[in-house]
């Protein structure tokens, strides 16, 4: 198993990852909206989140 470590994506906390690879398979940890930039929770309508999580998540797997 390895770490998915990515500063494009907001960090894990404790002992979460960001993501898992195990052999063939990749696993994503749950998102929340949070700019990775500014680390602060996105506030606005559910598209907005939706799409910051969706973000968050495409940087994981690249």
């Amino acid at each position: 198993m390895n770490n998915i470590i990515t500063k494009n994506a907001p960090a894990a906390i404790r002992s979460y990852s960001q993501g898992i690879i195990c052999g063939d398979l990749i696993f994503v940890s749950g998102q929340l909206p949070i700019n990775p930039t500014t680390g602060n929770l996105l506030e606005g309508n559910i598209r907005d989140m939706t799409r910051q999580c969706m973000d968050n998540i495409s940087a994981i797997l690249k």
